[in-house]
């Protein structure tokens, strides 16, 4: 009876160990946008280049993304087909944006990972404006959590789909 208990509780043990970290590409993509936006930062970093779309994104969301790259909103450069399909940052919520702070990422179960964090302390308005709050659809595949979707909270509302945009854009 105890060699059964005790290999019961190695396997509970050894389970947990390995479950998933849903909350792992969140933090990658939000330190990536933490370093773009720090004040002087001249190492850019695309958060949806070809090695995060395969290193941290779905299937279906790096595939949705690359068919709405066929369709960029600005002339790509010269002998290039592709480029960006937003005129914006979708993590930011604009084409402008303060350095992140007070950034919380928390896993609310169900593949639901919740960023909050303050951009807007540097603008005059600051003091008005609320947190940005995004929320991440997280999914595993092949062994390992992957950004699905994403959605601004706009108003305590879950707002439009980006992967649902970007599906829109590439079906052009």
């Amino acid at each position: 009876m105890k060699s059964i208990l005790l290999g019961l509780s190695l396997t509970l043990l050894a389970s947990s160990a390995l479950a998933t970290d849903m909350t792992a590409p969140v933090k990658t993509l939000m330190q990536i946008a933490q370093k773009n936006w720090e004040r002087d930062n001249t190492d850019f970093r695309d958060m949806f280049g070809d090695d995060l779309l395969d290193e941290i994104y779905s299937r279906d969301f790096a595939n949705s993304y690359r068919e709405a790259s066929k369709f960029p909103v600005y002339d790509p450069p010269e002998g290039e087909t592709t480029g960006t399909p937003l005129d914006y940052d979708p993590i930011v919520g604009g084409q402008d944006s303060c350095p992140i702070e007070k950034l919380k990422i928390e896993d609310d179960g169900d593949g639901q990972v919740v960023a909050t964090f303050d951009n807007r302390n540097c603008f005059d308005e600051a003091t008005n404006e609320p947190e940005r709050v995004l929320i991440f659809h997280v999914i595993e595949e092949q062994g390992k959590a992957v950004i699905d979707d994403l959605y601004e909270v706009v108003d305590g509302q879950t707002g439009e789909s980006l992967k649902g945009y970007l599906k829109e854009i590439g079906a052009q």
